[in-house]
């Protein structure tokens, strides 16, 4: 017969492993922050900068909400100056002009609070094309996707890239790389994937060119929330790279996108 003080701490135990995937514990409060999610490219404008509040709805659930009452300004180092308009949810450039090698700054006044942060546009990388891989996943071989791009000669350069499958509504996944390794090189490391991909499936992929503090941003989200499954790992946010405390993230990048239909 099975002694029952080991029966429910057994059933305790138990419990808390299966609930493990499903409860987000609030092991940082960051309800009332600023949130600030913006970008410049290097296609025409206008470019767009979203400013929420964060907010804890209940135990099991947060979410945010939009500031409409913000002063938005974003200058560059040739003398730019354009304040942001705000429109359906989100403040739009009015006739800001972008350029490679650009340092931009982004202003958000917020309730007598300013939030400031910088980031320099780099120069272009030209995205060439998608090329099919075989990847051993652990257990079996795998689809893998490489992004070809010849690497500058010159040491510090950042890229970011997001994919998805193009006929489902699924969150992108994101990939970022440097040149600490393979500097000055064609590229021969793959994407990752969040989805198993199959033939036929076109996978659409945007190559970013970033800098340094964009690049920390997202190389460290892995390690706020665990993929696929919106389970907090860390009571950290990743480093935002905006002043003041508030969080996300402004970057000044290029884009190109290409697609690639799996054989």
């Amino acid at each position: 017969m099975i002694n029952k003080k080991y029966l429910i701490i057994y059933s305790l135990l138990l419990c808390l492993v299966s609930c493990e995937e499903v409860i987000d514990l609030p092991l940082d409060d960051m309800s009332g922050k600023i949130v600030i999610e913006g970008a410049v490219t290097d296609e025409d404008g206008p470019y767009f900068v979203q400013v929420t509040r964060s907010r804890k709805i209940s135990f099991e659930d947060s979410g945010s909400v939009r500031v409409a009452n913000a002063t938005v300004v974003i200058t560059d180092d040739q003398g730019q100056t354009d304040t942001l308009k705000y429109e359906n949810g989100v403040y739009k450039t009015v006739n800001l002009v972008t350029n490679y090698g650009r340092v931009y700054t982004l202003s958000v006044t917020v309730d007598g609070v300013t939030y400031k942060s910088t980031s320099k546009m780099p120069e272009y990388v030209e995205f060439e094309g998608l090329k099919q891989t075989t990847l051993f996943n652990g257990s079996e071989d795998g689809v893998g996707i490489i992004p070809i791009f010849t690497d500058p000669s010159e040491k510090g350069n950042y890229y970011l890239f997001k994919s998805n499958k193009t006929n489902l509504d699924l969150s992108p996944a994101y990939t970022v790389m440097s040149d600490d390794i393979g500097n000055g090189e064609v590229n021969v490391k793959p994407i990752s994937n969040k989805i198993t991909l199959k033939k036929n499936d076109t996978i659409q992929v945007e190559m970013r060119s970033v800098d340094a503090s964009v690049y920390k941003y997202f190389k460290a989200l892995p390690l706020s929330t665990l993929e696929n499954s919106g389970v907090s790992v860390t009571p950290t946010n990743p480093p935002s790279n905006i002043s003041n405390g508030a969080l996300g993230y402004f970057s000044a990048h290029t884009t190109s996108t290409k697609d690639i239909i799996i054989k």
